[in-house]
Formats: structure tokens, sequence, C-alpha cells
């Protein structure tokens, strides 16, 4: 074979476009579906095929209408031996037979065990990625299923992967979470603070503070509540955006009604379109008590050009600066909370460089382009 005919077979082979299955619970709102979401459309616009095979979910009919397929199978449980998944494997195992995908690519623990058993009768290969932080449990010590590759979100998830998990370093991949900076930025400038107060029903002359995340202790929101307690009677126009569903939210609700804060705090359930929420704030807090993977809502606050302020865990301490592209506060503390959030409020041109270095800090570590690029180079490193 001449070398031009070998440079042709090993460039045709890199190029061509993939057929990919991605295996989710439900594509319900949250982190691992706005993940997907921003994957998936990516990579259909790179010309590639992608599925989501899920339980069903609000959001499946904006998944088909950006070209992304949908299939739908009864896999929602969040036990990985639940008989339901072995009565339904057969049927799946059949149709991914029939549908000749180049790889599948979990995304929950439920799916990443289903993958594994579809793997074994299809020979397909498997990514999975991690969103966040794993307790090694005896399940996943017995059967790891991680896959023949894996994807931390963030470095600090691949040293728990290699630490906690005794994933092999050669599984491991490393590609940061993204956003969509372009579609923000386009749909941000579309509304107008004031329009976006009054869509909300929060105070035109109101300095808001807002946090975007699910309502589970480990969060934080309770300091949040107690620092925007702190700073009310300095500051009379200050208003509390929650953003959030959870098991915390009766504990918050009775929380702002004893601070005296029922007027000047709200908490609304989670949305897939955050465009009025950051466009109606003035500064963004995620104020969580314990270890994040990444922290997506923060990327968007950053590229919004919000201060952002966050508490010193990894991993957003090896993401935020203080001072620098955003603010960090030690967690647990309302009282640095409230130190901080009256910094920012006191320093305006200080907190306006600092958001706008956030926002080119955010373009380019959380770049759509990057992340789709490593993912893709992911694949084909299984890909034959």
């Amino acid at each position: 074979m001449t070398k031009s005919i070998i440079m042709k077979v090993f460039y045709g082979t890199l190029m061509k476009k993939l057929k990919i299955l991605h295996l989710t619970t439900h594509l319900n709102i949250g982190g691992i579906t706005s993940y997907l979401f921003l994957l998936s459309k990516a990579l259909v616009k790179e010309g590639h095929s992608v599925t989501v095979l899920a339980s069903g979910g609000e959001l499946c009919e904006d998944f088909r209408r950006a070209g992304i397929g949908v299939a739908l199978f009864p896999i929602r449980t969040k036990n990985a031996a639940h008989p339901k998944l072995f009565l339904a494997l057969p049927r799946i195992v059949q149709w991914v037979k029939k549908e000749h995908f180049d790889c599948l690519h979990a995304h929950t623990r439920v799916t990443q065990v289903l993958a594994l058993v579809i793997s074994q009768s299809t020979g397909l290969p498997v990514v999975t990625t991690a969103h966040g932080f794993f307790k090694p449990r005896l399940g996943r010590r017995l059967i790891g299923a991680w896959g023949d590759r894996v994807i931390a979100i963030s470095p600090l998830v691949a040293k728990d992967l290699e630490k906690s998990h005794i994933v092999t370093v050669k599984k491991i991949r490393k590609v940061v979470n993204a956003v969509d900076s372009h579609d923000i930025e386009k749909r941000l400038a579309a509304v107008s603070s004031a329009e976006a107060r009054k869509e909300l029903r929060i105070p035109q002359n109101a300095v808001v503070i807002a946090s975007v995340s699910r309502l589970v202790e480990d969060k934080g929101h309770a300091y949040l509540v107690d620092a925007v307690s702190q700073l009310a009677a300095m500051y009379p126009d200050l208003f509390l955006f929650i953003v959030g569903d959870g098991r915390q939210k009766e504990v918050l609700e009775e929380k702002i009604r004893a601070a005296g804060l029922k007027d000047k705090a709200r908490i609304v359930p989670s949305t897939k379109d955050t465009t009025n929420i950051y466009a109606a704030i003035d500064i963004f807090v995620h104020p969580a008590t314990h270890r994040e993977g990444f922290g997506l809502a923060m990327a968007e606050a950053m590229i919004a050009a919000k201060p952002v302020v966050v508490t010193d865990i990894p991993a957003t301490n090896s993401l935020v600066f203080d001072g620098k592209n955003g603010f960090v506060v030690p967690p647990k503390d309302a009282a640095a909370l409230a130190k901080k959030i009256h910094f920012i409020l006191e320093n305006p041109v200080i907190a306006r460089t600092v958001a706008e270095a956030g926002k080119a800090w955010a373009k380019e570590t959380a770049s759509l382009d990057r992340f789709t690029r490593e993912t893709v180079a992911v694949y084909r490193e299984l890909v034959k």
C-alpha cells in the first residue's frame, strides 16, 4: 500500500462522522441534562449523529428540535440492580444492535452499568463521564463500570477517580465543562434588566443577590440567607433570589421567614432558560460547603459579567481567584460572606473590573469549541 493510500485511510478514519449513543436516566432540568444538551447540539452541528437513551423527561422535545434523537426505555431508577433494568435490557440490546452506533457514552451510575452490559453484548466501546464525586460504595468497588475511558469534568474529579475509585490513569481523560458563551451573550442582549425583573417579579430598585443550584444542605444556602440578613439593615433594597429544587426548600423558606426576609427573598424552581435570572441580578453567590466538580451556573454568571462569589473549597478555589476573576470567602462563614458582599457593593468599579475579568476567563476556560473537540478526541481513541 502506497504512502498516499495509507494517509487517505488514516485521515478517512480520523475524520469519520460518528454515531454516538448517550445514556442517562432522565431528561428533566438538571446539570447532566444541560451537559448532554450542550454537547449533543455541538456534535450534531459538526455532522455527527447523536441519540440519547433515557426514560423520558420534560426536555425531550427540546432535544428532538435540536436534531438529537431520543429513544425512550423504562430505566428511571437509582438502583443499578433494579428488576426493571433487566426486563428492559433485551429490547435495548436488540435496538442498539440494529442502530449500529460507534460508541456508548453513559452519564449516571445506573446507565454506566447498563452500558457495561450492552457493551458485552455488542462489543461497542464505552465512555463514561464523572459529573462529580461519588462515594466508593460496595457496588462501585465490586462493579466499577467506568468504561473504556472516563471523562472527568475537572482536574479534582480526575484525582478523586484515581484515588477513591482506583480508576487507572490510562483510562481518565480531563475535559473541563463548558458553557455556550455565544448563545448566553445573544440571549442576554435580547432582554434588559428592567424587563427581566418585571418578568421575575423583582423590584426594579432592588440590589439582587442570586444563587442557582440544587437545594441541598451542602450547597450552603443557609449561610447566604444569614449573610443577607446581616446586611438587610444597611441595604434596605437588598433582595435574595434563590433558584433551584430540592429537599431543603421548606427549611430555607422557614429560615427566610425567621430572619424577617419574607418580602426580600424568593425561592423559585429550576428553569431551563436562565437568561432572565442573569439579566436581573447584581451579584451571583455560590456558597457551597463541600467540594464541587465544576459549577456551570458560576460560569454562566461570569459570561453575564456578574461579580461571582464562591467559597474556598475544591474545585472552585482552583477556578476562581479572589479579586482577580471573582471573589472567594471561607465556607460556612456567613459573616465573611456578608463582608465580601458589602465590599462589592461599596466598590462598584473594582467589582465591575473583576466581573469583566471573570467573563474573559470563562470564555476561554469553559470554551464550547475546546470542550467538543476534546470529547470527540476521546471517542476517536476507541472507535476503530
